[in-house]
């Protein structure tokens, strides 16, 4: 595993393998060895490969170290300074469990439940012979102020653990308890190197190149991370455990909504099979109204395919009634297209004596100067000769003599007569003329104003577009 995880209470593991991760397969002995994984020096060591020897008295915790260690040594005794059987102080679901009589009253007095059990009890020296190994990188006593008597019992076994970690402190207070035991490891050459503020950690004097790893405390280049039940995370369990009471509350209320719908399930199955046997009934009425249904049928279809024939033959007389009549409109309207063919020749006849006439080739040089004229050239020309054009109209209306003169002479030519009609009107010749000669002779006079009757307007339309249709080709 290249990421470490701390499981240990007060990062112990982190400094002893920023001393030790350079050892291959190392060994240790756990003497208080607790939870395989809650608190647990010796769990980040056992995922990268080391293996020791276990010693813990309370059944519970060995037998969980038995469990999850099964490759391990597991001690299910006491350490003392002599063997034999020990009064031991369990105190159940804790680490506080202890041997010392007035540790265990204070625990008793501060609320926990102590039971008092006999167990067997080892010296250091017979635990330390059951480490086949020939090198032990580390020794830790964690034994709830019982720390003393456990290093008294060390005194055959010649070999010396690279680093040794003590608890030194009175259980569950800061009061540190090691002027007691110190001098025994002083003795055997070892140097004090650093103080967590719970434990206590000496080198070998075999090793002093691992006093370096301890200048300074677990940081941030340890490059590790907690355990999920460490003490430091205790929010977050906290709040996973609120959510896991949550999860639970709502699976059990998933399950009663589940129950509940099985329930309807159910009812809705049985209503289900209810409804089908209503509706096969129904089908069954169903089918035998259809029949009925169909044979009424058959004799209506009987009955219309009679009266439809009688009706056909109804209809046949009245349609060849209707034919007769209409083959009488058809030769009117031959009649009738025949006449209008004459008129249209008679129209035609008169358009040719039109275009044969006097009037009509004096303007033909009018005609094709003005079909070369753009309408931008002919509207400036219109525009330049109108108000000669009105000069003229005023004079002519002025002299009746002139006027009685060339009046003859512009109706021959209808364009001329009818744009120098319009020219008048917008200009209100007339009225000026009805105007001048009530103004002579004291009373009103009508005007009255000459106009194309209908058929000469048409035959002037119809010299429009025959003109149009010359000037477009």
């Amino acid at each position: 595993m290249s990421k470490l995880i701390s499981y240990a209470q007060n990062f112990e593991d982190v400094m002893l393998w920023r001393a030790l991760s350079h050892v291959v397969n190392g060994c240790y002995v756990d003497v208080g060895a607790q939870s395989p994984d809650t608190d647990s020096v010796s769990r980040m060591f056992y995922e990268h490969g080391w293996r020791g020897v276990h010693v813990e008295p309370t059944p519970q915790y060995a037998n969980l170290l038995r469990d999850r260690r099964p490759d391990e040594v597991v001690l299910q005794v006491a350490v003392s300074d002599q063997p034999g059987i020990l009064q031991f102080f369990n105190i159940a679901d804790t680490g506080l469990s202890t041997t010392d009589p007035a540790i265990a009253a204070e625990h008793r007095e501060a609320g926990f439940n102590v039971s008092d059990v006999r167990v067997p009890a080892l010296t250091l020296d017979t635990v330390l012979e059951q480490v086949p190994a020939t090198d032990i990188h580390w020794l830790k006593v964690d034994v709830e102020g019982a720390e003393e008597l456990v290093l008294r019992g060390w005194q055959r076994d010649t070999r010396l653990p690279w680093l040794v970690v003590v608890e030194s402190t009175r259980p569950l207070s800061s009061e540190q308890s090691h002027q007691s035991w110190e001098p025994i490891l002083l003795d055997k050459g070892y140097r004090f190197v650093y103080f967590d503020g719970l434990n206590r950690f000496y080198a070998s004097a075999q090793h002093p190149e691992l006093d370096a790893a301890f200048e300074s405390g677990p940081n941030v280049f340890d490059d590790f991370s907690l355990s999920s039940g460490s003490q430091f995370c205790s929010q977050i369990n906290l709040a996973y455990h609120e959510l896991q009471t949550l999860a639970d509350r709502r699976e059990v209320e998933l399950n009663e909504r589940i129950q509940v719908l099985d329930a309807a399930l159910q009812r809705a199955q049985e209503e289900s099979a209810e409804a089908t046997e209503h509706n096969a009934r129904a089908m069954e009425r169903l089918r035998s109204e259809h029949e009925g249904a169909v044979r009424a049928m058959a004799v209506a279809q009987r009955e219309l395919v009679s009266k439809h024939e009688r009706e056909r033959s109804l209809l046949d007389r009245k349609a060849l009634t209707e034919l007769h009549e209409l083959t009488e409109q058809v030769t009117k309207g031959k009649h009738e297209a025949h006449r209008w063919w004459l008129a249209h020749e008679q129209l035609r006849a008169q358009l040719d004596a039109i275009e044969r006439s006097r009037s009509w080739q004096l303007t033909r040089p009018f005609r094709a100067v003005r079909r070369r004229l753009s309408s931008s050239v002919l509207g400036r020309m219109k525009r330049a000769l109108r108000p000669a054009v009105v000069r003229a109209l005023k004079v002519a209306m002025a002299a009746p003599w002139l006027r009685r003169l060339a009046k003859p002479l512009v109706t021959r030519i209808p364009f001329l007569h009818q744009r120098l009609q319009k020219i008048a009107i917008s200009e209100q010749l007339f009225e000026i003329e009805r105007a001048r000669l009530a103004a002579m002779e004291g009373n009103e006079h009508e005007v009255t104003v000459v106009h194309l009757d209908r058929r000469a307007r048409r035959v002037l339309e119809d010299l429009k577009r025959s003109r149009n249709e010359r000037a477009a080709r």
